[in-house]
């Protein structure tokens, strides 16, 4: 009786609808949803591949591994976009000369072409998706987001697994 009793009290019931990451999943699969066939009619482009250009348009240049790092991706996909990309002439590997093993990864003139193309359209949603909160929630917003991306990557993940289990 004891343990069912310390049981209870030591969990906290949130509903589904207020997980965290429930709720990001939500909101990234909608938009997600929304925006890709923009992109994958007009460009030919999957999901991966086009997080791949914009981060390379972003953070240029870069190597596979740290395009990785920055997607979230896993190093299958992210092989698997950056060889599409290259196909279509939207970006460039280049071999490093001092480590072949190494390539380092810059938008193409097309690929900036198609990256701007999309550019726009995300941006024309990203505003109005925003709008449905004044500047001073938008701030919060991106502070708590920062927070919580922080808390994730330096605490949360630094105990591992194994501690909430």
């Amino acid at each position: 009786m004891a343990n069912n009793a310390s049981m209870t009290n030591t969990k906290t019931i949130v509903s589904l609808e207020n997980w965290t990451g429930y709720r990001f999943g939500l909101i990234a699969s909608r938009l997600g949803s929304f925006i890709a066939p923009m992109y994958e009619d007009r460009h030919k482009l999957t999901v991966p591949a086009w997080r791949s250009l914009a981060v390379i348009a972003r953070y240029q240049p870069l190597t596979a591994a740290q395009l990785a790092t920055l997607t979230s991706s896993d190093a299958f996909k992210v092989a698997r976009a950056i060889d599409l990309l290259v196909r279509r002439g939207l970006i460039h590997r280049d071999v490093d000369k001092a480590d072949r093993r190494r390539a380092s990864l810059k938008l193409s003139a097309d690929g900036r072409k198609v990256y701007k193309d999309i550019e726009k359209f995300v941006v024309r949603v990203e505003r109005e998706l925003m709008a449905a909160l004044d500047a001073h929630e938008i701030d919060v917003l991106r502070r708590s987001l920062d927070k919580l991306d922080h808390q994730l990557e330096v605490q949360i993940k630094a105990q591992g697994r194994e501690k909430f289990l």
